[in-house]
Protein backbone atom coordinates (compact mmCIF):
# COMPACT_ATOMS: atom_id res chain seq x y z
CA UNK A 1 0.00 0.00 0.00
CA UNK A 2 1.29 3.35 -0.86
CA UNK A 3 2.16 6.12 0.90
CA UNK A 4 -1.08 8.28 0.17
CA UNK A 5 -3.57 4.92 0.72
CA UNK A 6 -1.79 4.32 4.15
CA UNK A 7 -2.91 8.32 5.40
CA UNK A 8 -6.13 7.81 4.20
CA UNK A 9 -6.47 4.58 5.54
CA UNK A 10 -5.73 5.68 8.92
CA UNK A 11 -7.85 8.51 8.59
CA UNK A 12 -11.21 6.37 8.01
CA UNK A 13 -10.23 4.40 10.98
CA UNK A 14 -9.71 7.55 13.48
CA UNK A 15 -13.07 8.52 12.09
CA UNK A 16 -14.48 4.88 12.64
CA UNK A 17 -13.23 4.86 16.38
CA UNK A 18 -14.62 8.54 17.15
CA UNK A 19 -18.11 7.30 15.99
CA UNK A 20 -17.52 4.13 17.86
CA UNK A 21 -16.97 6.22 21.04
CA UNK A 22 -20.28 8.37 19.96
CA UNK A 23 -22.05 5.06 20.19
CA UNK A 24 -20.46 3.96 22.99
CA UNK A 25 -19.37 0.79 21.24
CA UNK A 26 -16.62 -1.42 23.19
CA UNK A 27 -13.20 -1.68 20.62
CA UNK A 28 -9.85 -2.66 20.70
CA UNK A 29 -6.97 -1.62 18.68
CA UNK A 30 -4.47 -4.18 17.79
CA UNK A 31 -5.85 -7.83 18.70
CA UNK A 32 -4.00 -10.27 18.21
CA UNK A 33 -6.39 -12.84 16.80
CA UNK A 34 -4.95 -16.25 17.96
CA UNK A 35 -6.37 -15.39 21.46
CA UNK A 36 -9.63 -15.15 19.67
CA UNK A 37 -10.01 -18.58 17.73
CA UNK A 38 -10.56 -21.61 19.02
CA UNK A 39 -7.50 -22.79 17.21
CA UNK A 40 -5.43 -20.52 18.78
CA UNK A 41 -3.44 -19.27 15.62
CA UNK A 42 -3.27 -15.73 13.56
CA UNK A 43 -2.28 -12.73 13.08
CA UNK A 44 -3.45 -9.21 14.76
CA UNK A 45 -6.70 -7.56 13.27
CA UNK A 46 -6.30 -3.88 13.03
CA UNK A 47 -9.78 -3.50 14.85
CA UNK A 48 -12.11 -5.72 16.62
CA UNK A 49 -15.47 -4.06 17.99
CA UNK A 50 -18.09 -5.76 20.32
CA UNK A 51 -21.36 -4.60 19.70
CA UNK A 52 -23.67 -5.38 22.76
CA UNK A 53 -26.89 -6.13 21.27
CA UNK A 54 -28.97 -6.12 18.01
CA UNK A 55 -29.64 -2.47 17.79
CA UNK A 56 -26.30 -1.67 18.70
CA UNK A 57 -25.13 -4.25 15.86
CA UNK A 58 -26.94 -2.91 13.27
CA UNK A 59 -25.60 0.93 14.17
CA UNK A 60 -22.22 -1.04 13.31
CA UNK A 61 -22.81 -2.44 10.49
CA UNK A 62 -24.04 1.07 8.66
CA UNK A 63 -21.47 2.74 10.16
CA UNK A 64 -18.51 0.08 8.36
CA UNK A 65 -20.75 -0.02 5.10
CA UNK A 66 -20.60 3.86 4.51
CA UNK A 67 -16.95 3.91 5.10
CA UNK A 68 -13.60 2.62 2.42
CA UNK A 69 -12.61 0.43 4.91
CA UNK A 70 -12.43 -3.06 4.97
CA UNK A 71 -14.64 -5.39 7.45
CA UNK A 72 -15.76 -8.61 8.51
CA UNK A 73 -18.24 -10.07 11.29
CA UNK A 74 -16.94 -13.32 13.01
CA UNK A 75 -18.56 -15.12 15.71
CA UNK A 76 -17.05 -17.51 18.21
CA UNK A 77 -14.33 -18.09 16.26
CA UNK A 78 -14.53 -21.95 16.63
CA UNK A 79 -14.42 -22.61 12.80
CA UNK A 80 -12.31 -19.82 12.05
CA UNK A 81 -8.60 -19.88 10.28
CA UNK A 82 -7.17 -16.38 10.42
CA UNK A 83 -3.55 -15.87 8.73
CA UNK A 84 -0.62 -15.03 10.30
CA UNK A 85 -0.73 -11.62 8.49
CA UNK A 86 -3.68 -10.73 10.29
CA UNK A 87 -6.72 -8.80 9.27
CA UNK A 88 -6.87 -5.63 7.82
CA UNK A 89 -9.62 -2.95 9.12
CA UNK A 90 -12.29 -3.71 11.46
CA UNK A 91 -13.71 -7.18 12.76
CA UNK A 92 -17.49 -6.70 14.65
CA UNK A 93 -17.20 -9.30 17.22
CA UNK A 94 -20.94 -11.09 18.09
CA UNK A 95 -19.12 -12.47 20.84
CA UNK A 96 -21.29 -9.97 23.72
CA UNK A 97 -25.03 -10.14 21.50
CA UNK A 98 -25.72 -13.37 23.39
CA UNK A 99 -29.88 -13.13 24.00
CA UNK A 100 -31.92 -16.07 24.06
CA UNK A 101 -35.66 -15.75 24.90
CA UNK A 102 -38.07 -19.09 24.94
CA UNK A 103 -41.54 -17.76 24.05
CA UNK A 104 -44.27 -19.98 25.46
CA UNK A 105 -45.26 -21.82 21.98
CA UNK A 106 -41.67 -23.31 22.14
CA UNK A 107 -40.25 -20.78 19.62
CA UNK A 108 -36.79 -19.68 20.86
CA UNK A 109 -35.37 -16.13 19.88
CA UNK A 110 -31.64 -15.53 19.84
CA UNK A 111 -29.07 -13.20 18.65
CA UNK A 112 -26.33 -13.88 15.76
CA UNK A 113 -23.68 -14.07 18.82
CA UNK A 114 -26.01 -16.46 20.94
CA UNK A 115 -24.47 -19.80 21.40
CA UNK A 116 -25.96 -22.78 19.95
CA UNK A 117 -24.74 -24.78 23.85
CA UNK A 118 -26.71 -22.15 25.20
CA UNK A 119 -29.94 -22.21 23.49
CA UNK A 120 -29.70 -26.51 24.05
CA UNK A 121 -29.45 -25.86 27.73
CA UNK A 122 -32.37 -23.35 27.87
CA UNK A 123 -34.50 -25.16 25.97
CA UNK A 124 -33.93 -28.65 28.15
CA UNK A 125 -34.96 -26.44 31.27
CA UNK A 126 -37.64 -25.68 29.42
CA UNK A 127 -39.01 -29.16 28.24
CA UNK A 128 -38.56 -28.70 24.32
CA UNK A 129 -37.27 -30.80 22.21
CA UNK A 130 -35.27 -30.70 18.45
CA UNK A 131 -31.86 -28.86 19.47
CA UNK A 132 -30.23 -31.75 21.00
CA UNK A 133 -27.89 -32.10 17.73
CA UNK A 134 -26.20 -29.32 18.46
CA UNK A 135 -24.39 -31.20 21.76
CA UNK A 136 -21.04 -30.13 21.50
CA UNK A 137 -21.31 -27.66 18.58
CA UNK A 138 -18.95 -24.99 20.29
CA UNK A 139 -20.66 -22.22 17.33
CA UNK A 140 -22.61 -19.56 17.63
CA UNK A 141 -26.12 -18.73 15.82
CA UNK A 142 -24.91 -16.32 13.11
CA UNK A 143 -22.14 -19.06 12.23
CA UNK A 144 -24.49 -21.57 12.54
CA UNK A 145 -27.20 -20.54 10.03
CA UNK A 146 -24.28 -19.70 7.41
CA UNK A 147 -23.03 -22.41 7.08
CA UNK A 148 -26.49 -25.06 8.24
CA UNK A 149 -24.01 -26.42 11.37
CA UNK A 150 -25.20 -29.55 12.25
CA UNK A 151 -24.00 -33.15 13.85
CA UNK A 152 -25.54 -35.90 15.61
CA UNK A 153 -28.07 -36.38 12.62
CA UNK A 154 -29.32 -32.95 12.73
CA UNK A 155 -28.60 -29.78 11.13
CA UNK A 156 -30.19 -25.81 12.14
CA UNK A 157 -32.42 -25.94 8.80
CA UNK A 158 -34.31 -28.84 10.69
CA UNK A 159 -35.33 -26.23 13.37
CA UNK A 160 -34.80 -23.09 12.69
CA UNK A 161 -37.85 -20.55 11.39
CA UNK A 162 -36.66 -17.16 10.67
CA UNK A 163 -33.58 -15.55 10.22
CA UNK A 164 -32.91 -11.64 10.27
CA UNK A 165 -30.63 -10.40 8.25
CA UNK A 166 -29.15 -7.10 7.59
CA UNK A 167 -28.03 -6.10 4.24
CA UNK A 168 -27.26 -3.21 2.37
CA UNK A 169 -28.32 -0.87 5.26
CA UNK A 170 -31.52 -2.40 6.27
CA UNK A 171 -32.81 -5.44 7.92
CA UNK A 172 -34.66 -8.25 6.30
CA UNK A 173 -36.65 -11.54 7.13
CA UNK A 174 -36.32 -14.72 5.26
CA UNK A 175 -37.99 -17.89 6.19
CA UNK A 176 -36.63 -21.56 5.87
CA UNK A 177 -37.34 -22.01 2.76
CA UNK A 178 -36.34 -19.13 1.03
CA UNK A 179 -32.69 -19.26 2.23
CA UNK A 180 -33.02 -22.90 1.02
CA UNK A 181 -30.42 -24.67 3.10
CA UNK A 182 -27.74 -27.33 1.92
CA UNK A 183 -25.40 -29.48 3.49
CA UNK A 184 -23.05 -27.00 5.32
CA UNK A 185 -23.93 -24.29 3.19
CA UNK A 186 -27.53 -21.76 3.24
CA UNK A 187 -28.28 -19.57 0.20
CA UNK A 188 -27.96 -16.23 2.65
CA UNK A 189 -28.00 -13.01 -0.37
CA UNK A 190 -24.65 -11.56 -0.84
CA UNK A 191 -23.24 -9.06 1.86
CA UNK A 192 -26.04 -10.61 4.17
CA UNK A 193 -25.20 -10.53 8.17
CA UNK A 194 -27.39 -12.60 10.40
CA UNK A 195 -28.26 -10.48 12.86
CA UNK A 196 -30.97 -12.75 14.79
CA UNK A 197 -33.08 -15.82 14.40
CA UNK A 198 -35.74 -17.88 15.58
CA UNK A 199 -36.16 -21.82 16.03
CA UNK A 200 -39.28 -24.02 16.06
CA UNK A 201 -39.26 -26.49 19.11
CA UNK A 202 -41.44 -28.97 19.92
CA UNK A 203 -42.48 -30.53 23.85
CA UNK A 204 -40.77 -33.34 24.86
CA UNK A 205 -39.86 -35.27 28.25
CA UNK A 206 -37.32 -33.27 29.96
CA UNK A 207 -35.50 -36.69 31.25
CA UNK A 208 -35.22 -38.52 27.65
CA UNK A 209 -33.95 -35.05 25.71
CA UNK A 210 -30.91 -35.01 28.92
CA UNK A 211 -30.51 -38.78 28.19
CA UNK A 212 -29.82 -38.07 24.31
CA UNK A 213 -27.50 -34.98 25.17
CA UNK A 214 -25.55 -37.05 27.23
CA UNK A 215 -25.40 -39.99 25.17
CA UNK A 216 -24.09 -37.42 22.55
CA UNK A 217 -21.46 -35.67 24.41
CA UNK A 218 -20.10 -38.57 25.85
CA UNK A 219 -19.30 -39.87 21.96
CA UNK A 220 -18.42 -36.76 21.19
CA UNK A 221 -15.80 -36.80 23.63
CA UNK A 222 -14.55 -40.27 22.74
CA UNK A 223 -14.21 -39.25 19.07
CA UNK A 224 -13.04 -35.88 19.05
CA UNK A 225 -10.32 -33.89 20.44
CA UNK A 226 -11.97 -31.91 22.58
CA UNK A 227 -9.33 -31.26 25.07
CA UNK A 228 -6.83 -29.36 22.82
CA UNK A 229 -6.84 -26.39 20.68
CA UNK A 230 -8.59 -26.98 17.28
CA UNK A 231 -11.06 -25.60 14.85
CA UNK A 232 -13.57 -28.33 14.20
CA UNK A 233 -14.04 -30.26 11.26
CA UNK A 234 -11.55 -29.31 8.52
CA UNK A 235 -12.93 -30.28 5.89
CA UNK A 236 -16.81 -31.23 4.57
CA UNK A 237 -17.59 -34.93 3.93
CA UNK A 238 -17.71 -35.42 0.30
CA UNK A 239 -20.52 -37.74 -1.47
CA UNK A 240 -17.98 -40.96 -1.44
CA UNK A 241 -17.24 -41.08 1.74
CA UNK A 242 -16.53 -39.54 5.77
CA UNK A 243 -13.64 -37.10 5.59
CA UNK A 244 -12.24 -38.14 8.53
CA UNK A 245 -12.51 -42.19 7.20
CA UNK A 246 -10.55 -41.34 3.88
CA UNK A 247 -8.04 -39.05 5.42
CA UNK A 248 -7.29 -41.71 7.80
CA UNK A 249 -7.25 -44.29 5.12
CA UNK A 250 -4.68 -41.84 3.42
CA UNK A 251 -2.36 -42.05 6.36
CA UNK A 252 -2.87 -38.34 7.80
CA UNK A 253 -4.01 -39.09 11.38
CA UNK A 254 -0.95 -37.88 13.33
CA UNK A 255 0.34 -36.00 10.47
CA UNK A 256 2.49 -33.06 12.03
CA UNK A 257 3.86 -29.88 9.99
CA UNK A 258 5.17 -27.46 12.43
CA UNK A 259 3.29 -26.74 15.61
CA UNK A 260 -0.18 -28.46 13.95
CA UNK A 261 -1.03 -31.70 13.01
CA UNK A 262 -3.80 -34.12 12.43
CA UNK A 263 -5.74 -35.53 15.25
CA UNK A 264 -4.93 -39.09 16.30
CA UNK A 265 -7.83 -39.13 17.68
CA UNK A 266 -10.26 -37.82 14.38
CA UNK A 267 -8.41 -37.18 11.48
CA UNK A 268 -10.46 -34.29 9.99
CA UNK A 269 -9.65 -32.48 13.31
CA UNK A 270 -6.33 -30.34 13.24
CA UNK A 271 -5.14 -29.32 16.83
CA UNK A 272 -2.49 -26.89 17.90
CA UNK A 273 0.44 -28.43 19.47
CA UNK A 274 2.21 -25.44 20.77
CA UNK A 275 2.70 -22.27 19.49
CA UNK A 276 0.95 -23.73 15.11
CA UNK A 277 1.12 -21.41 12.77
CA UNK A 278 -1.76 -20.28 10.55
CA UNK A 279 0.49 -21.28 7.61
CA UNK A 280 1.32 -25.06 9.29
CA UNK A 281 -2.80 -24.98 9.39
CA UNK A 282 -2.87 -24.38 6.10
CA UNK A 283 0.33 -26.77 4.78
CA UNK A 284 -1.56 -29.72 6.05
CA UNK A 285 -5.04 -28.54 4.09
CA UNK A 286 -3.07 -28.25 1.13
CA UNK A 287 -1.33 -31.83 1.17
CA UNK A 288 -4.24 -33.20 2.14
CA UNK A 289 -6.50 -32.18 -0.45
CA UNK A 290 -3.55 -32.83 -2.77
CA UNK A 291 -3.37 -36.54 -1.64
CA UNK A 292 -7.40 -36.71 -1.70
CA UNK A 293 -7.67 -35.68 -5.27
CA UNK A 294 -4.54 -37.77 -6.40
CA UNK A 295 -4.87 -41.42 -4.71
CA UNK A 296 -8.76 -41.20 -4.89
CA UNK A 297 -9.90 -38.94 -7.20
CA UNK A 298 -11.94 -37.13 -4.34
CA UNK A 299 -12.27 -33.03 -4.65
CA UNK A 300 -12.39 -32.29 -0.58
CA UNK A 301 -13.45 -28.85 -0.01
CA UNK A 302 -13.14 -26.77 3.55
CA UNK A 303 -15.32 -26.64 6.18
CA UNK A 304 -13.26 -24.18 7.78
CA UNK A 305 -13.54 -20.49 6.93
CA UNK A 306 -10.45 -18.90 6.33
CA UNK A 307 -9.98 -15.00 6.40
CA UNK A 308 -7.19 -12.53 6.70
CA UNK A 309 -4.30 -11.31 4.52
CA UNK A 310 -2.36 -13.46 2.13
CA UNK A 311 1.31 -12.90 2.35
CA UNK A 312 2.73 -11.45 -0.30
Amino acid sequence: MDGGREDTQRDTMKKVIEELKRLGCYYLQNFPMDRYTSLRVGGVADLIVYPRNHLEFVQVLNLLSSVAVPWMVLGGGSNTLVHDEGIQGVVVSTKMMRGIEVLDDGVVVAEAGAVLGSILNMSIRAGLSGFEFAAGIPGTVGGGVFMNAGANGGEIKDVVERVWLWLEGREVVLSRDEIKFEYRKSHLPEGSVVTKATFVLKPGDREEIKRRVKNYLERRSKTQPITMSNCGSVFKNPHEIPAGKLLDELGFKGFRIGGAKFSEIHANFIVNLANARASDVLALIDIAREEALKRRGIVLEPEIKIVGKVKG
